[in-house]
């Protein structure tokens, strides 16, 4: 939600990002949880943070909504530290827990957080109804939140976080408890708020919706950044001339099965009846793939081949597959 008191709408930025972060060492006491933090978030453009638990992506939100002082390095907003009152008041945070009165309405709640955003009573009502217009939840304004499905609480949570006007959009797991159609409208809502000129920082173990709004993707692997571009480059970078595949089997595989998939370089996620990773993209990769599961007696019970994505870079990055 908004951190402060909203900025004059004539403020001159100078030029500033968003976000830039430079250099940032942080942690809790002695403990160093991040090192060497390098990232900008440009106006109006989605920056995908993704990394495995533990890797240091809520240590790096708390320092850029300046509730963690950094120990080296520098994180600002439009050009202010992070922690000064002008930068938090040009954030919005969507937390990842759904941080709205649920027997609020949304009409009611936006109200609550435009006022300790510092909106004046008197402009409450206009900044009520932008807002709303913004990510289309007017139809929806007198519910209250308990009634409403997951998709349409993150709507609401992602209005509140605008009634400040801020210039830094943090979306942290927008797309939890949310169905299909719904993370379609919010891909579409975050798009539409990065033309309008925000700044997003976007962080998702949904790698989907990350492919569907980032320009640019970061993975957080150890407190470092391992890896930052855009997408599409990184993706050539490190699998040309190759395919993703996925199989999935009717039951695990033993211990056997498994060695010749970690041969073929397919590596196991959190179903452990599935296996990912790329082949060459010729008819030899993938005939030589499935050559060998039928040598061995392995029957998938679906085989997918498929360009690479972020998936596949960030079990290459981290050595792990997707969450």
């Amino acid at each position: 939600m908004s951190a402060a008191a909203q900025p004059s709408a004539d403020q001159d930025f100078a030029g500033a990002p968003p976000l830039a972060i430079t250099g940032l060492h942080a942690g809790y006491g002695p403990r160093r949880v991040l090192h060497g933090i390098d990232l900008t978030v440009p106006v109006g453009s989605v920056i995908a943070l993704v990394g495995p638990n533990g890797a240091g992506k809520s240590t790096l939100v708390r320092a850029v909504c300046g509730r963690l002082a950094p120990s080296a390095g520098a994180v600002t907003v439009c050009g202010d530290p992070a922690a000064a009152g002008a930068a938090r008041a040009r954030i919005g945070l969507a937390p990842q827990e759904i941080a709205l009165y649920r027997p609020l309405t949304i009409a009611e709640n936006l109200a609550v957080f435009a006022r300790l955003a510092g909106v004046a009573w008197r402009e409450v009502p206009a900044c009520i109804d932008r807002v709303m217009a913004r990510t289309g939840i007017t139809a929806r304004r007198d519910e209250r939140i308990e009634r409403l499905s997951g998709g349409w609480q993150r709507r609401a949570n992602v209005a509140a976080a605008l009634v400040g006007s801020p210039r830094l959009l943090v979306l942290d797991e927008p797309t939890v408890g949310v169905d299909a159609p719904a993370r379609a409208d919010l891909a579409d809502l975050v798009r539409s708020l990065a033309g309008d000129g925000l700044g997003i920082l976007l962080i998702t173990h949904d790698f989907a919706f990350a492919e569907a709004v980032a320009e640019r993707v970061a993975i957080l692997a150890g407190g470092r950044i391992a890896l930052e571009g855009p997408l599409a480059e990184l993706v050539a970078q490190h699998f040309p001339g190759q395919r993703r595949v996925e199989v999935t089997f009717a039951a695990p595989p033993d211990s056997a099965g498994r060695r010749v998939l970690a041969d073929h370089g397919l590596a196991g996620g959190v179903d452990p009846a599935a296996f990912s990773g790329v082949v060459a993209d010729t008819p030899e990769g993938a005939g030589g793939l499935i050559a060998a599961l039928k040598g061995s007696g392995l029957v998938p019970r679906t085989i997918v081949f498929e360009a690479a994505g972020l998936d596949a870079l960030y079990a290459a990055v981290t050595r792990e597959p997707r969450p």
